[in-house]
């Protein structure tokens, strides 16, 4: 390949490898995304304007950022203009949103500070409120503190909230060791609708308790159903399918 990329340097052969190289780069992408195979034949059939296409429906997308208020923002600049909401009203919704931000910049403890912060007053004893704050102690791994708070949240007769609280409290189950009682606790939660995350964390709980051919046929169904669905599927649903090709790859590597 280094002889095929050095072998000539004119202006057309520079942008002809250009062009193979970026398409080996694109084709790259697809398997290891997850997105519909069709995009192969489009690629192959039609290399520039292809890529091109490609670029702007699959991968700028994902390149975009923007605030609560609908502007482009780097994450560090979003972060501080929560940070500063939270400093001019400290409203509940303000410091949520500022946790949620933290965490997805990987910083699970800082944003735990700030949805603990909101347990006080008129939401000491919210659900939903209460709901977040456990949702952020499992995401330090503090299953003992989530199943704490998950005791004191009332669903109220609200089923989506029910729902979420089973999720959470079967996440929180998987890493106290409890497998028997997460699984019951997720199959609830994937009865919901949830999207893949409650049939992620079954599975994982089923291969923690021994059952790995079942986690890796969940597994394994997870894959296919991501590559058949539409992008606005794939667009929520990403992390998951990322998770669950790791853990087909872990435990086949094991297997060996």
């Amino acid at each position: 390949m280094l002889q095929f990329i050095l072998a000539d340097w004119s202006l057309a052969a520079v942008v002809t490898k250009l062009i193979w190289l970026g398409q080996l780069a694109l084709v790259f992408h697809v398997f290891r995304t997850g997105r519909p195979y069709w995009w192969l034949l489009v690629l192959f059939m039609a290399p520039v304007l292809g890529g091109l296409v490609y670029f702007f429906v699959e991968i700028l997308p994902g390149l975009r950022f923007s605030d609560p208020t609908g502007g482009w923002k780097p994450q560090a600049w979003r972060i501080r203009d929560a940070r500063t909401r939270v400093e001019e009203n400290g409203t509940v919704k303000a410091r949520l949103e500022l946790a949620a931000l933290l965490l997805a910049a990987g910083q699970a403890a800082a944003a735990r500070r700030e949805a603990e912060a909101c347990v006080q007053g008129v939401f000491r004893d919210d659900p939903v409120v209460l709901a977040e704050v456990a949702r952020y102690r499992l995401a330090t791994e503090d299953f003992t503190a989530a199943l704490e708070v998950l005791d004191r949240v009332n669903a109220q007769g609200d089923r989506r909230l029910a729902l979420k609280l089973a999720l959470l409290r079967g996440r929180a189950l998987v890493l106290a060791g409890r497998q028997s009682e997460a699984q019951a606790c997720l199959q609830e939660a994937e009865a919901g609708h949830l999207g893949d995350e409650p049939r992620y964390c079954r599975a994982l709980s089923l291969h923690l308790s021994g059952r790995t051919a079942e986690a890796r046929e969940i597994w394994e169904e997870m894959r296919r159903h991501f590559r058949r669905a539409g992008r606005a599927w794939a667009r929520t649903e990403r992390k998951w399918f990322e998770l669950a090709t790791a853990r087909l790859r872990e435990t086949r590597d094991r297997g060996r």
